[in-house]
């Protein structure tokens, strides 16, 4: 059950991310540097989008990791 919740709050974790703040956020961070080419810029949006997404993730699974813990310390009934 751990587990379960764990999947659960880190994929709501990433959507709200996606939704609110990882495209501001990468937006920001690529107008923020000065590019040769078009693809420099396009390439530092994407990551910065990617790594936030990670970021969410992370942290949602780490929130339903400790919200399923006392699931995990039950006595099973063998």
């Amino acid at each position: 059950m751990r587990y379960v919740l764990a999947m659960i709050c880190g994929v709501i974790s990433a959507a709200i991310a996606a939704t609110f703040v990882s495209g501001p956020v990468s937006g920001w961070l690529s107008k923020s540097f000065v590019y040769n080419s078009p693809d420099g810029q396009n390439d530092v949006e994407q990551m910065a989008f990617l790594g936030m997404m990670i970021v969410a993730l992370a942290i949602g699974w780490a929130i339903g990791w400790a919200i399923g813990s006392p699931y995990a310390k039950r006595e099973r009934l063998d």
